[in-house]
């Protein structure tokens, strides 16, 4: 489960635990020597002393922990992180229903006003399932349409482009993935920092990774084979006809895609990427018409661009100009529905949940429809959750002893500096001066950012 949505949430509540250790680790030692064994801090009940250190250190330190916590059937996985976005869940469904219910009564902000209305108005569409079930794929009609009527190469590329969004990071989070048909990132450039620049990165896969449809392991032979019957069952719901032709032209065309991209240690190659200027992408990478892509994307204004998959993305692009005009607009309706599942009736759910739940992640259960609300609510609304959470949780004064804490361990930073004895008196000054450019945000940021431009109109019925 990706804690993403919970990055304001998460560090307000990490924070108040650091708080509480804080407290509690000051008043042990406050109370002078006692008769009474002091615990060490070290969880012992958790570990499985039967295993020996040098064998399995991980086993030994946490094998009783392990053996006693079951993962709850709709997590693919269980831990201290996963406990504290349960924990902070819980938190945040309350205030989010009591927005939903009462937007914000007794409450003197028209900003707060704001935030409490559009939070209410976005959760309580979400948990609308009679209505949802009513308009059934009416929502995605638009999109549909503009896929249908796709005519030929150019209006291909407008789409493609359009669909573009900054949704990869190959450094910090070493997320690669998008079902777009290329990934953009925009940052500081690596070679040049003092620009930004955007990267494209590969893109237009269903599945995680190009192995899981050119590996010859059985279980990925078994995947490929449910990723088909779910390819077919999609299509099926939204009422397409031969959705299992269909689904056959997208699998197709997802396994040409996979033969050209990159593989994960080839992605993972920061020296791979290379910069390629706006007017070379038509010789370098030929096959899209590539002013429209970019232009639809809204990149118009960049002069270089930053190509992390030098190799797979003209490889896609000569596939756009190659494969037929019908299985690309296939692929892209999938796409549509797909990433559109968990907002449209109850059969694209669980159907959803089939394949990309069971099927790839091993998750037997699908989790209550109130915590998918709240995450898709914190996803959505970030800020605006995460200022009615620290208002609750996290007041100004907690932040305030937090943050006395960090300026204490960046003093003692300095001090230990000055006290290396193989350290040069430049060297350290050297480093006290990146030492002062060290900024650590502390719960919640010291100027939200403005979403008071973002509207959002209640959908319930």
């Amino acid at each position: 489960m990706s804690l993403a949505p919970y990055a304001p949430v998460l560090l307000a509540a990490a924070a108040v635990l650091l708080v509480s250790c804080g407290a509690s680790t000051s008043r042990e030692s406050s109370s002078g020597p006692s008769s009474q064994a002091l615990s060490s801090g070290i969880d012992l009940a958790g570990m499985d002393r039967s295993v020996a250190p040098g064998d399995d250190f991980n086993a030994y330190a946490n094998g009783g922990w392990i053996k006693a916590t079951p993962i709850p059937p709709d997590k693919a996985r269980y831990g201290v992180f996963t406990m504290l976005a349960d924990e902070t869940r819980r938190r945040t469904v309350d205030l989010i229903q009591n927005a939903a219910k009462n937007g914000s009564p007794g409450r003197e902000s028209d900003a707060a006003a704001r935030d409490a209305q559009r939070i209410g108005d976005l959760y309580a569409s979400f948990m609308d399932q009679a209505g949802i079930e009513a308009k059934g794929l009416a929502p995605l009609k638009p999109r549909l349409d503009a896929i249908a009527a796709i005519a030929n190469r150019q209006d291909l590329a407008r789409v493609l482009g359009g669909n573009l969004r900054a949704d990869v990071d190959p450094l910090n989070a070493t997320n690669f993935y998008t079902d777009n048909l290329f990934g953009v990132w925009v940052t500081q450039g690596l070679a040049d920092p003092s620009h930004n620049y955007p990267y494209l990165l590969q893109g237009g896969l269903g599945m995680p990774d190009r192995d899981y449809y050119l590996s010859k392991s059985a279980a990925m032979a078994d995947l490929r084979k449910q990723y088909q019957e779910h390819l077919a069952a999609m299509f099926r719901l939204a009422g397409f006809s031969d959705p299992g032709a269909r689904g056959a032209r997208v699998f197709a065309l997802e396994t040409k895609m996979a033969q050209v991209h990159a593989t994960r240690v080839e992605s993972e190659d920061v020296h791979a990427a290379v910069t390629w200027k706006r007017g070379e992408f038509p010789t370098k990478a030929p096959g899209i018409n590539w002013p429209t892509l970019l232009e639809a994307a809204g990149l118009n204004d960049a002069p270089e661009f930053v190509i992390w998959h030098p190799k797979a993305i003209p490889g896609l692009s000569a596939l756009v100009a190659k494969e037929p005009l019908d299985s690309w607009k296939d692929w892209l309706a999938f796409h549509e529905i797909e990433r559109s599942a968990e907002f449209l009736p109850d059969a694209y759910v669980q159907e959803s949940f089939r394949f990309n739940g069971k099927a790839l992640s091993g998750i037997p259960q699908l989790r209550p429809r109130w915590e998918r609300g709240v995450d898709y609510t914190s996803a959505a609304l970030g800020e605006a959750v995460g200022r009615l959470y620290v208002e609750r949780y996290f007041p100004a004064e907690t932040k305030a002893r937090v943050q006395a804490m960090v300026n204490d361990l960046i003093k003692a930073f300095g001090q230990r500096i000055d006290s290396l004895t193989w350290m040069s008196p430049e060297t350290k000054t050297k480093a006290k001066e990146k030492l002062s450019t060290l900024k650590v945000g502390v719960g919640y940021p010291d100027k939200w950012d403005d979403d008071s431009g973002l509207q959002i109109v209640r959908t319930t019925r």
